[in-house]
């Protein structure tokens, strides 16, 4: 419950302080970028925080310092504008926008982002039956991000006001820290020797290679980018609707929560089967244009986007290593994230005249498919040269 309920308020609180800052700027799709590539860079941050927090032996020290942060938080509750910030201006105003969200809302985000892998950690620590295996939890939490996310502009939006929102959003900051406290004595309450044996059995766990490591960051990257290079190009050459934007983040939450479930409703080899059909199917869409059939461009793009980012996660689903590395499993994803979201959010802009990162993303794409001795052990040495022709 803590963790669904930390991801529901990590997720609302992004289209709500966007909405608070869009009067400032015009309502433009940049703007989401921009918010993108901030909040998943404090994502990165409160990752970091919680590997780090959690290579402490005491276990009352995490708890200690989690709860105060939150509390800290807490303080700066509830959520405006930081005064002396003034008009954007003319040119470079991702970079005043990127320090008006960090001196905003940066502590309290901060915070909840450092939930999700503490609180899986600490899942561990209780000595659970499903200890061995928590990374269930990450597909919980990721239902309540969607969940938020999709509630917020048909239930939230609609029937509050701003300012009612953030109260409404603050209150369920304080609640959350409860929750989270109880959490906290749970873990502290539980035997320290079931929590040995778990972590003991997972000593024989080799620690994941760094070309293991790098090939995570990879899989998360390509498709945090192509959800900001599908969300600009719907923006921009599609049809510009502020509800647009939520749908690919919506959809890539959801594949977060498919492919960590116990029992995956949708095989990974399906995923990977179909993965080279979506990418052409963009390919055809990008080539043909939206002018024609703009319902049909509009979930072309979408529910190819929703193949290729099945097929990433999927594959760093497969590969997830014991749960004694779990935090630095978490670390390089949030890392990933971050840098397939400078790439499309910042740099991209600036670099191109058009959204040419949507199809060097697809490039991309298809270079995050299994190892060929995996698959193909006949050819597997002619299996990345294929691949990067095809790309």
């Amino acid at each position: 419950l803590s963790r669904g309920l930390g991801d529901v308020y990590k997720r609302q609180v992004q289209p709500l302080f966007t909405k608070m800052v869009l009067p400032r700027l015009g309502g433009s799709p940049a703007v989401w970028s921009v918010a993108m590539v901030f909040f998943q860079s404090l994502l990165l941050a409160g990752y970091a925080y919680a590997h780090y927090l959690m290579r402490l032996r005491n276990r009352m020290i995490p708890v200690a310092v989690h709860l105060a942060l939150l509390a800290i938080a807490l303080a700066t509750l509830p959520l405006s504008i930081a005064g002396g910030w003034g008009e954007p201006p003319a040119s470079g105003y991702a970079i005043w926008l990127l320090g008006l969200f960090a001196v905003s809302i940066g502590l309290p985000f901060f915070a909840l982002a450092a939930n999700n892998p503490l609180l899986q950690a600490w899942f561990v620590r209780t000595g659970h039956p499903n200890g061995p295996d928590p990374y269930f939890l990450y597909a919980s939490s990721n239902i309540g991000s969607f969940l938020a996310l999709l509630s917020y502009p048909v239930l939230l939006e609609p029937m509050f006001a701003l300012r009612t929102q953030n109260l409404i959003w603050t209150g369920g900051y304080g609640v959350l820290i409860v929750l989270i406290a109880a959490c906290g004595v749970l873990l502290l309450r539980s035997p320290m020797s079931a929590a040995v044996d778990i972590l003991a059995g997972d000593s024989d766990a080799p620690a994941p290679a760094w070309s293991l490591r790098a090939r995570w960051i990879f899989l998360a990257a390509v498709p945090s980018g192509l959800l900001i290079a599908v969300t600009a190009h719907i923006s921009t050459d599609v049809a510009a609707a502020p509800l647009l934007w939520v749908l690919p983040l919506s959809l890539y939450l959801l594949t977060w929560v498919l492919v960590f479930q116990s029992r995956p409703l949708l095989p990974h080899r399906w995923m990977l089967m179909v993965q080279p059909v979506a990418i052409a199917g963009i390919i055809v869409l990008l080539a043909v244009g939206g002018e024609q059939n703009l319902l049909l461009t509009l979930g072309g793009h979408q529910l190819c986007f929703f193949v290729i980012a099945m097929a990433c996660h999927g594959e760093l689903a497969r590969t997830r290593p014991a749960a004694k590395y779990l935090t630095g499993f978490y670390v390089a994803l949030s890392f990933g994230g971050m840098v397939g979201g400078l790439f499309a959010g910042l740099i991209a802009p600036y670099a191109f005249s058009w959204v040419a990162e949507y199809p060097i993303l697809l490039a991309l794409a298809a270079l995050c498919r299994p190892p060929g001795e995996e698959r193909l052990p006949r050819w597997s040495r002619w299996y990345w040269p294929l691949l990067l022709a095809v790309a």
